[in-house]
């Protein structure tokens, strides 16, 4: 499992959970604080001064009253996404399926070879500009 943290001028974060790791609310809440907030240091370090807003999946974890304190904390703003909308499709402004479409058909035999596919893709998304979709969001 791969967690991907993306605004419109491409991926910030990408972060492997290791193999037979669940992510819970704790191992959520850790990556938020030790991953996250380190990767808006370096990359993006105006989201520490004015802050952002979220969107983020319904996952339990998401939506953990622990992870609402610790934005609440940070002062963020969390946009959910509705449990179902036909206005508005993650599918319309999401990266996940743009990170796939080079990926397609093909077969990989190992974990890492998938994980580095899916980098190179991500280094993709970012150079062609394709995170700029998440800014439809408003209009949708």
């Amino acid at each position: 499992m791969v967690i991907r943290v993306y605004d419109s001028d491409g991926v910030i974060l990408t972060h492997t959970v290791p193999p037979q790791r669940t992510v819970n609310v704790q191992y959520y809440y850790s990556f938020l604080e030790h991953n996250l907030r380190p990767a808006l240091r370096k990359k993006r370090r105006h989201f520490l001064q004015n802050p952002p807003i979220i969107l983020m999946g319904n996952a339990r974890p998401h939506a953990a009253q622990a992870v609402a304190d610790l934005f609440d904390r940070w002062d963020w703003e969390v946009l959910y996404h509705p449990p179902y909308s036909p206005d508005l499709s993650p599918c319309d402004f999401d990266l996940i399926p743009k990170m796939k479409e080079p990926l397609r058909g093909i077969r990989f035999r190992t974990v890492p070879e998938i994980l580095q596919a899916v980098f190179r893709s991500i280094q993709t998304i970012n150079t062609t500009d394709a995170a700029k979709c998440i800014l439809q969001l408003p209009h949708h």
